[in-house]
């Protein structure tokens, strides 16, 4: 889910790599999103009251598919070409940050129950934010919702940051996003 203290890194390292741009200045550009950060994002954030998220008929969460079709339109509207792009197999390098990923996931998931059992709404809320993880399910339905809107769907062989940085380096987009900074 990204690199805590990142931006900050960046912005003292290297102040040229980060550019903040107005909404309007993407028209007719091609850009690669990193799709796991967006889908994210809308499980966290779309629908979402407590613990209860945004469902189907048959109790399905659909919350990242009504986040990611909002924003894919919004973005088309704008004039501008997105290409998402999904993790492959993570490096081996990752397997220690995956697996205290899932360490913190199981807390969270202790300390909601307790939460729940208190009705410490608060508590509620915050917990069951850092139970969320992005499933294959949620990846798999992201992919056919995007290709059936036209949107290009890219496979990374590894880490969608990668494959973004390459696809930006070598001109076939114009800009990667990793994180948006506007509403759907």
């Amino acid at each position: 889910m990204g690199i805590k203290g990142l931006t900050k890194l960046l912005a003292d390292n290297a102040p040229k790599g980060m550019k903040e741009h107005k909404f309007e200045s993407f028209f007719g550009r091609k850009i690669a999103i990193d799709a796991s950060m967006s889908i994210y994002q809308f499980l966290i954030v779309v629908g979402r009251s407590g613990t209860e998220m945004l469902t189907n008929e048959a109790g399905e969460v659909t919350s990242h598919l009504q986040g990611m079709f909002s924003r894919t339109i919004r973005l088309l509207e704008a004039g501008i070409k997105p290409a998402y792009v999904f993790d492959g197999k993570p490096p081996d390098l990752k397997k220690q940050e995956l697996a205290k990923r899932y360490s913190k996931r199981a807390d969270a998931t202790e300390d909601l129950a307790a939460a729940i059992e208190t009705g410490d709404k608060e508590d509620i809320e915050k917990f069951s934010k850092r139970t969320v993880k992005v499933t294959k399910q949620h990846n798999d339905d992201c992919k056919k919702l995007l290709r059936l809107m036209g949107v290009p769907v890219i496979e990374a062989p590894s880490e969608a940051e990668a494959e973004c940085a390459a696809l930006c380096k070598s001109g076939k987009v114009w800009v990667l996003f990793v994180i948006f900074n506007f509403s759907i």
